[in-house]
């Protein structure tokens, strides 16, 4: 789209330098010059040969003999005509789509009966296939991009022969029947014809499928440069509709709401010891997977601690010290040749270990310098003068540990 509008704006510099009669079109000119350059960095080289033809232009100056009006009306006339002209070819080129994508929008409309032919895939093709070439396709024709002459209906068409052969029984009827709805949907064709309905692309059943909610399953909800629009009525329009999908939905939940009142009523009339009995047991039954979940967790063994980062009290253990391999980082376990046993030197088991410490070490300090960051900032801002003072001198003591483990670390 960039590259277009680039165009078109060197169009208009290149008539404005060929119409100029003063400075200030030559001024225009350029301008128009300079904006295709920004829109379109690949036209530096043209931009900068028409501001060459600019400069000349300006030596040569400009005449205001007046011995010839009327021929100067004239050039005037043509000048105007030729820009208005230009005008509206520009505007044409720019609604119209490209020579590509009205060949295929003609394509995929003749061929709208047959599914496999519309995402142009075999008929053994997989789902993945069929996936992938739905995908491809959506993509060209979405008609927020696509300016080609019917490309709602081709998007529609698309939407339906994919939701057609994604669906497995779907496929497998239509592949039988001609119709994802097997003969029922063929006679029902049949009678809408004799009745005089008018078709859509879907052949009748476009009110199941929504190609908004195909197109948002691949692409999340949105793509660079796509509104998403919901179908209805005459083609696309920005306000949201119910589908025929969701009636029936909305349908189906009072019915099973209905059922739910209708069962809640037959149950209170039933007897009240009976009913207070089954509602106990029914209870019962659903704690009963979440008391076993407490018991097992209450009498489960506690996982053994192999190292902290700080030494214990001498009563409690992690008293012997040691350091990691790689970056120095101490640490404190109850036994070094208990620790060496599970954690065997040299081993890919230590190495891990030994990464898994110098992790939990580096996150302790971030927390720490975190913290003294914002004592220290606290301090400086105080209205006392002695807690000024005290935050100038305010040793950050993790800070500094943080930055040399870091510098250990490149």
């Amino acid at each position: 789209m960039n590259a277009d509008e680039a165009s078109r704006c060197l169009d208009i510099a290149s008539e404005k330098l060929s119409s100029a009669t003063n400075e200030s079109d030559l001024d225009s000119a350029l301008k128009f010059a300079k904006k295709a350059q920004k829109l379109n960095a690949s036209l530096a080289s043209a931009v900068a040969s028409f501001a060459q033809k600019i400069s000349e232009r300006r030596a040569k100056g400009f005449t205001t003999s007046s011995s010839a009006p009327g021929q100067r009306a004239k050039e005037a006339t043509a000048r105007r005509t030729a820009q208005e002209t230009s005008s509206t070819k520009r505007e044409e080129s720019y609604v119209k789509g490209t020579v590509e994508q009205e060949k295929l929008m003609k394509d995929i409309a003749s061929k709208k009966n047959d599914y496999y032919a519309v995402l142009s895939v075999e008929r053994r093709a997989t789902e993945n296939e069929i996936k992938k070439a739905y995908r491809k396709l959506a993509v060209k024709i979405h008609p927020d991009k696509c300016q080609g002459t019917g490309a709602e209906e081709a998007f529609k068409i698309v939407s339906k022969a994919f939701a057609c052969l994604s669906d497995a029984e779907k496929r497998a009827a239509y592949d039988r029947y001609g119709s994802e709805e097997g003969p029922q949907g063929m006679a029902a064709g049949m009678r809408r014809r004799h009745a005089g309905q008018a078709h859509s692309p879907f052949g009748g059943f476009e009110d199941d499928i929504d190609p908004r909610e195909i197109f948002n399953m691949f692409f999340g909800g949105g793509m660079p440069g796509v509104r998403f629009q919901t179908f209805g009525g005459n083609g696309f329009h920005t306000h949201g509709f119910h589908s025929h999908r969701e009636q029936r939905a909305r349908q189906q939940q009072r019915q099973r709401d209905n059922r739910s009142n209708n069962s809640s009523r037959r149950q209170y009339h039933q007897s009240e010891p009976e009913h207070l009995a089954s509602t106990f047991a029914r209870n019962f039954m659903q704690m009963i997977p979440i008391l076993l979940f407490l018991f097992l967790w209450a009498f489960s063994p506690a996982p053994e601690v192999h190292y902290q980062l700080f030494p214990d009290s001498p009563n409690s253990g992690y008293q012997t010290k040691l350091q990691t391999k790689k970056l120095d980082v101490p640490y404190y376990v109850k036994s070094k040749a208990h620790f060496d046993k599970s954690f065997t030197p040299g081993t890919f088991n230590r190495q891990r270990m030994e990464q898994t410490i110098e992790r939990d070490y580096k996150g302790m300090l971030e927390n720490s310098c975190l913290f003294e960051r914002g004592t220290k900032e606290r301090m400086l801002r105080s209205y006392s003068r002695d807690q000024r003072e005290k935050g100038k001198v305010y040793e950050m003591r993790h800070c500094n540990e943080l930055k040399k483990l870091r510098q250990k670390m490149r």
